[in-house]
């Protein structure tokens, strides 16, 4: 039976957070630190005392997707790459389908992360000013590097700055940890790409700082070299958000798993957030239990960047009809991702992929340059998982040669040649704003508490195709270089086959939903200003990767953990006047 409260549900918290993902963990942790009484909503289940159930899932599973290991949450359903694109939560409009897909539980999509933790180059904060595409960001490298200098040592980042110097990056810390060793696989490459060029800049291969142990850091293991980083660690030696989560805890924040945010209420004569309504259920199975509405004196959206915009546009009302803090018609709009070109190759002689990190080295030298005037910019992570992303292997290959009539030592002895010289690249392509990139609401379908899904409108630029083209076009140099065979294939019959000049190309996420509530210095073109707060409500913040105006060629999370934190001593001071 559901019980329904239309009075306030109050204690007095100084903050109410949306979302336990990592940056609702890092902002709960900062305040609380900080003595603010602060209570963290989680539409999704709690994290369990252990990884075992889960470790059993992934192992049991036959596709070891990203999702895998995590039990399917009707009551807080989220994209999977099973159920792309023709299937399952998001609603695809096309052209192209959204292809990344997150975590709703305790934790967020730092369950299922790499661990990869690249800062912005100095030069994405001003594409715009610098290349005359994209929008510039309303702040600069050297306004958030000292906020990625806490948030490689709140994460645990294990990288040698010497390593990192690259493309006018500049540090005034040293990571936390020395860096994780390249694999054998890494070192070939480097050595067989010497002295190369590509589109007038160097290629040259750099070890990747993770979010991952090269030494006992915070009570945790060192990395043990599993190979399952994606999608989960089964001794926590890569960091996720449950470790901030669980020190939020230890200084007194609170945490209502289940909890599902549908509506923000505005107080009209004020503007400011007077409260958010919410969904409660016990069983993941169940219907909702409870609804009712809590206050705060501040209130901080990290929902995901499609959880948020949905959250903002479903609380529209006569006043706001556009959605709350959606004067600008923002919200929702310009939705990005890092569309990643996968290329595979085998080698002329072993390299050992399947060992280590799924991946500890990549391409950066590419990221920036006066290219990007014409075209988007891309990074290539350097795979250690051999074909795995590409085709799935080892078992198709397997397959493959049982189904020609291989058997007994003629089968171990060819799989072992083939497994053994596999390489891959993903190349992570820049991509370009548009308006028309957006996600909405459902009006027609809801998930199981009856809240709208998500409406996904997307479609890639020819900038950031000709990026894309060109990724493709880097990779077929660097196999002719080291002298690999390609194996690449485009599947013609996929729903995420587009063409650029004629030649067609595969879609792939990165997992990496971003742009949609983007922050800026004027209100008629952007959601949140510099502080992350809303425009239009004074106790309103937004973090996540949704705040960022554009995207260049990083995984997004350490940007994520730089700007929460930053935020959170923003609330911080606010809290304390």
């Amino acid at each position: 039976m559901t019980q329904t409260n239309s009075k306030t549900n109050s204690n007095n918290y100084d903050v109410v957070i949306v979302g336990a993902g990592i940056a609702g963990a890092l902002a709960a942790y900062k305040l609380a630190q900080a003595n603010k009484k602060v209570l963290i909503l989680e539409a999704g289940t709690e994290v369990p005392s252990n990884r075992g159930d889960y470790m059993e899932r992934f192992y049991l599973a036959s596709a070891k997707t990203p999702e895998s290991p995590y039990p399917k949450n009707p009551n807080a359903l989220n994209a999977t790459v099973l159920d792309i694109p023709n299937r399952g939560y998001l609603l695809q409009n096309g052209p192209l389908p959204f292809s990344s897909t997150n975590e709703r539980r305790g934790g967020g999509t730092t369950w299922h992360w790499l661990g990869t933790c690249l800062r912005l180059l100095p030069n994405d904060f001003q594409i715009r000013t610098k290349y005359g595409h994209g929008v510039d960001w309303p702040i600069t490298y050297n306004d958030l590097e000292p906020w990625y200098c806490e948030a490689e040592k709140e994460i645990g980042v294990a990288a040698d700055v010497e390593d990192q110097q690259y493309l006018s990056l500049h540090f005034s810390q040293s990571y936390p940890m020395p860096g994780i060793l390249p694999s054998y696989l890494d070192q070939q490459i480097a050595q067989g790409i010497e002295e190369m060029s590509f589109d007038g800049e160097p290629v040259k291969v750099s070890p990747t700082p993770q979010a991952r142990n090269s030494r006992p850091y915070d009570h945790r293991r060192v990395c043990a070299g599993n190979t399952s980083c994606i999608p989960i660690c089964p001794i926590q030696a890569k960091y996720d958000a449950t470790i901030h989560l669980s020190k939020a805890q230890d200084f007194g924040a609170e945490i209502w798993y289940k909890t599902v945010a549908y509506r923000l209420e505005v107080e009209p004569e004020t503007g400011r957030i007077g409260g958010i309504r919410y969904k409660q259920y016990q069983d993941t199975d169940g219907g909702v239990t409870k609804e009712s509405i809590i206050t705060a004196k501040t209130y901080i959206l990290a929902a995901h960047a499609i959880e948020t915009a949905k959250l903002l546009l479903m609380s529209a009302s006569e006043g706001l009809p556009k959605g709350v803090a959606n004067h600008s018609d923002q919200v929702g709009r310009n939705l990005m991702d890092h569309p990643v070109q996968l290329s595979w190759a085998l080698m002329p002689n072993p390299v050992y992929p399947f060992r280590g990190p799924l991946s500890t080295s990549g391409i950066e030298s590419l990221r920036d340059g006066s290219f990007r005037s014409k075209r988007a910019a891309f990074r290539m992570e350097i795979g250690n998982d051999g074909w795995n992303w590409a085709q799935g292997d080892p078992d198709h290959t397997v397959n493959d040669l049982i189904s020609s009539g291989r058997s007994g030592t003629d089968l171990k002895n060819s799989v072992n040649s083939i497994i053994t010289r596999q390489i891959r690249f993903g190349s992570l392509v820049e991509q370009m704003p548009l308006g028309s990139n957006r996600i909405v609401p459902s009006t027609k379908h809801c998930d199981h508490l009856g809240i709208p899904r998500p409406e996904i409108n997307y479609q890639l630029c020819d900038y950031t195709k000709a990026g894309f083209a060109a990724a493709r076009k880097a990779a077929q140099t660097i196999f002719t270089k080291l002298g690999a065979t390609d194996y690449t294939h485009v599947n013609l019959n996929s729903p995420r086959l587009f063409f650029y000049q004629g030649q067609p190309h595969i879609l792939n996420g990165a997992g990496h939903t971003m742009g949609t509530y983007p922050m800026g210095s004027e209100a008629n073109t952007s959601v949140v200003d510099v502080d992350l707060r809303s425009h239009e409500h004074s106790n309103l913040f937004m973090l996540g990767s949704g705040v960022f105006p554009s995207v260049g060629t990083s995984n997004p999370t350490l940007t994520i953990a730089a700007l929460a934190l930053r935020a959170a001593d923003k609330v911080i001071s606010e809290l304390n006047k």
